[in-house]
């Protein structure tokens, strides 16, 4: 999958990930997503910002999975990763319903989840973007170690092409 978030401009940034399982399956008013990363990547720097991210899932091609590598190197600025970016991006529908800025979902993926970072889980909501994070550490949600975070994501929107045809 490609995780996109809005980076400090405003702008939609991808990140490459497999760390991204469901978490509400039933028993909830909602679906939700767990999402693992490190607390220092723009994906993590996105979600503490906006709250907001696109989870977007794409067909396997040597095409594609070369972008997706593209977009998983650590250290690299958002601006970095979306220079030459190969996909091409339209507003979903969390940006029709709304007059907020929302990430964008990309129009090869033939899923894609919209999702709103449900923060008040384990009081992540006062998380904060910090180069070396210290603590507080939360149990499930938000900043979660030294090293990594743990997102519960809620499932605004789940976007589905009609028909899907593997073009490997």
């Amino acid at each position: 999958t490609l995780i996109g978030t809005l980076d400090e401009n405003g702008n939609t940034s991808f990140g490459a990930y497999s760390l991204i399982f469901p978490y509400y399956i039933a028993g909830k008013d909602y679906y939700a997503m767990v999402l693992e990363c490190r607390n220092t990547s723009n994906t993590c720097r996105g979600l503490l910002r906006s709250g907001k991210c696109s989870i977007n899932f794409l067909p396997y091609s040597k095409k594609n999975f070369k972008e997706h590598v593209k977009l998983g190197f650590p250290g690299d600025t958002p601006e970095e990763k979306m220079k030459d970016f190969k996909f091409h991006l339209e507003d979903g529908m969390s940006s029709k319903d709304s007059e907020e800025k929302f990430p964008k979902v990309i129009s090869e993926a033939y899923q894609v989840f919209e999702c709103t970072w449900v923060k008040e889980l384990d009081n992540a909501q006062d998380d904060k973007i910090q180069e070396e994070y210290d603590g507080p550490y939360h149990d499930f949600n938000g900043i979660t170690s030294k090293y990594g975070a743990h997102f519960i994501l809620k499932i605004d929107h789940i976007l589905m092409k009609e028909k899907y045809h593997d073009a490997i």
